[in-house]
């Protein structure tokens, strides 16, 4: 975990395969962790369960369980985010590779602007909160919602591949913060949680 969570910016990159690309049908998620230079860290995938799970990301699209897990480049598990069906807003649980609870990431009702909360201990210990019309970018706050520690924002990938497929490819900027690796894991947490709630879906709308 530690080799992955201890670079001041991550960027998370969607692998899509083509057959959903070609026939528009949903399979399960996976992304590339990388540096800004490229160079790869590891990996994070949604786990499969088989055809019911099929069945689920057909009907429930972006609201449907999630059990993800992130794998170093050496493929060792280190981290898991889950999360429940949801009608409204999400929260998405991050676990260490020895199943304890690390922290939590949870969507907050906002009028005009996209919130979250981010908790450890069920303490908040950052937020976000972004303006509907900062389509790309999800400003990360302290507890109180006044200082900007860092950002997590969706890169443009150029007409091809953004016009064709709803691969995304998000930097995630921890601001040269002092936080600790639990927290880092819970924001790292927090842009898939961000990808699963406002992105899952551009290519069906587009």
């Amino acid at each position: 975990m530690r080799e992955i969570l201890n670079h001041d910016k991550l960027v998370i990159n969607q692998m899509k395969e083509w057959v959903e690309i070609i026939a528009n049908i949903e399979t399960k998620n996976a992304y590339e962790i990388q540096t800004e230079q490229g160079q790869s860290l590891g990996n994070i995938a949604e786990v499969s369960g088989g055809f019911f799970d099929f069945i689920k990301r057909m009907l429930f699209r972006s609201h449907r369980p999630l059990n993800i897990e992130v794998y170093s480049k050496d493929e060792e598990k280190i981290l898991r985010f889950k999360r429940n069906f949801f009608f409204l807003f999400s929260d998405l649980f991050i676990f260490d590779d020895l199943e304890k609870c690390l922290g939590s990431v949870h969507r907050r009702f906002g009028i005009i602007y996209k919130k979250y909360d981010l908790t450890i201990n069920d303490k908040v210990f950052a937020t976000v909160k972004s303006p509907l019309w900062r389509l790309w970018t999800f400003p990360i706050y302290d507890m109180h919602g006044e200082k900007q520690l860092g950002a997590i924002s969706k890169r443009w990938q150029g007409i091809l591949k953004e016009g064709f497929t709803d691969a995304d490819k998000f930097l995630v900027d921890f601001g040269n913060q002092n936080w600790n690796l639990e927290q880092k894991a819970v924001i790292l947490g927090l842009a898939i949680s961000i990808d699963f709630d406002f992105f899952e879906d551009n290519h069906k709308k587009n």
